[in-house]
């Protein structure tokens, strides 16, 4: 889990992520703790704790995390391992957000997009600002979001991922960002249908209140 964060304006949706990924082969708890409280700050870091605590992962900067399904914003943040899938998703669009949490494939193995599961709503949210994260990523971008008055607009979502890129280790240097300024009649009909297609797709079971 690392930094996604979802602006609902009331003319305008942005959603921005960065782009690394961070499988572990296997558990190792304290090294986990380590990396997701910013303690490891670096590549550099990541590589000699892992060898010293006999961790094995597997590590890369080339997973979107958000994307377009229609004129819906999507982001999404996910914990993965051989045992477990667990995504926690966004989608927005100006003036509505709705989140939901996911959970596939436990004891089916590590890819992302297998087939089955549960889409489960957790939320419905209007004009406002959504940040997943770990504990370190969600408290730096709480601190800079709370500096600025709480006024979240583009430049303060790209000071804050340059931020949480030179302070740890759990996101990557570069981040992805979409926006869109198609204003609908019925926002929160468009995310749901955006949804529910996507259960559709993967075969997730759609629960919680719509």
């Amino acid at each position: 889990m690392s930094l996604v964060i979802a602006l609902a304006a009331s003319r305008q949706a942005v959603i921005a992520a960065d782009r690394r990924a961070i499988l572990f082969m296997g558990s190792c708890p304290s090294l986990e703790a380590e990396l997701y409280s910013g303690q490891i700050k670096d590549d550099r870091e990541l590589e000699a704790r892992a060898e010293a605590l006999g961790a094995v992962l597997q590590v890369s900067d080339s997973r979107e995390k958000v994307w377009r399904r229609g004129d819906v914003l999507v982001g999404e943040v996910t914990e993965l391992s051989p045992r477990l899938q667990r995504r926690r998703r966004i989608y927005i669009a100006p003036g509505a957000s709705l989140q939901v949490e996911i959970r596939s494939g436990e004891g089916a193995g590590s890819e992302p997009e297998s087939k089955g599961g549960e889409a489960r709503i957790k939320a419905w949210g209007g004009v406002g600002c959504t940040v997943f994260g770990n504990r370190f990523t969600q408290s730096l971008a709480a601190e800079e979001i709370s500096r600025a008055g709480a006024r979240v607009d583009l430049g303060l979502i790209q000071r804050i991922f340059q931020k949480a890129g030179e302070r740890t280790a759990s996101v990557s240097r570069e981040h992805t960002i979409l926006q869109s300024n198609v204003v609908r009649a019925d926002a929160r009909a468009d995310l749901l249908a955006a949804l529910q297609a996507d259960c559709e797709e993967h075969g997730w079971r759609l629960c919680g209140l719509q």
